[in-house]
């Protein structure tokens, strides 16, 4: 073995990680909104006392940057303030949302392919931010 193969490989920073996780995450929420709308889907949400509104592609990618931003903020103060229960507090507080944003498809009036697409984008950015987001920080954490 040489030198080199014992000595530790440099890992990318964690902040290009996060962005790539919240690039992809804003394609798959574009993507499935895209792809429910040429099924079929109507994607449109009337909320209570509200005209209708339309969720597509474009909302959808403000919706995920918004949300992911918000993560990626929460993620980092909890780096900063609380290194070493920055992922647990993490996940819990990732889980809280993700349980939160499950109610509103079922409080608004949609089709139910709506609602299944507007379910199918939630878990689609869940998917894509929590692991990445969720990895500790080998020079923070303990």
């Amino acid at each position: 073995m040489s030198e080199t193969d014992t000595e530790a490989r440099p890992t990318a920073p964690v902040w290009r990680a996060r962005l790539i996780a919240l690039v992809a995450a804003v394609a798959g929420a574009a993507l499935t909104a895209a792809i429910a709308a040429a099924a079929g889907a109507e994607m449109e949400v009337t909320n209570p006392g509200q005209e209708p509104m339309a969720v597509g592609p474009v909302a959808a990618v403000f919706a995920t940057l918004l949300a992911g931003g918000g993560g990626w903020i929460a993620r980092a103060l909890l780096d900063r303030f609380a290194p070493r229960r920055a992922v647990a507090l993490w996940l819990v507080g990732a889980a809280v949302v993700f349980l939160i944003e499950m109610f509103p498809p079922f409080l608004t009036e949609a089709t139910p392919g709506t609602r299944a697409a507007l379910i199918a984008m939630h878990v689609v950015v869940a998917a894509i931010l929590v692991p990445v987001f969720a990895r500790r920080r080998p020079d923070r954490e303990a």
